[in-house]
């Protein structure tokens, strides 16, 4: 039996390359919460980006050109409690680099104070490598003929997958 029979398999961090990550940031404790996704996009372990962490090491690895405006983005999202929304490159310790867009609000407590920040990032779709837009558009079949249950297509495609260096992982259950 396949992974994808199995109905367990996942794709994993390539999955998570496609989509949009979700993060919460405790201003208090300077701890960011992240989920797989923007552990994923950013180069990080799952585990360490869902236990928290400071924001410095998310800063840190924003491309040195873009790390200045989008401090003080963040920043005045902080102090205005104004949305946030910009556009920049992540470079992974592995040396791959990710376009991004982000939005952000911060949240006030009781008192009026910072204490909240919560938002997303997504890969820009627009500025995919080619070979990315490809393993997007099998990752979507994928996703596709599973739902449909169609068995040697999941399996043809698993195959597809595995080419891009991002093997299926039995780890967590597909949906």
């Amino acid at each position: 039996m396949s992974l994808a029979q199995s109905g367990s398999a996942d794709i994993g961090s390539a999955a998570d390359l496609a989509e949009a990550g979700v993060f919460t940031w405790d201003l208090g404790t300077d701890t960011v919460y992240a989920d797989t996704t923007l552990a994923a996009l950013f180069g990080f372990d799952a585990e360490v980006a869902q236990s928290g962490q400071p924001i410095i090491h998310f800063l840190d690895r924003i491309d040195a050109a873009d790390k200045p405006r989008i401090a003080q983005a963040i920043h005045e999202a902080i102090i205005t409690g104004a949305a946030y929304q910009q556009d920049y490159d992540i470079l992974r310790p592995d040396g791959t680099r990710a376009s991004v867009s982000a939005f952000g609000r911060c949240f006030r407590d009781a008192a009026g104070t910072p204490s909240h920040y919560a938002g997303i990032v997504c890969p820009k779709a627009d500025e995919r490598a080619p070979q990315d837009s490809l393993f997007w558009h099998c990752l979507q079949a994928y996703h596709l003929a599973r739902q449909c249950g169609q068995w040697d297509m999941v399996r043809h495609l698993e195959l597809a997958l595995r080419e891009f260096g991002h093997p299926l992982r039995a780890t967590e259950a597909m949906h």
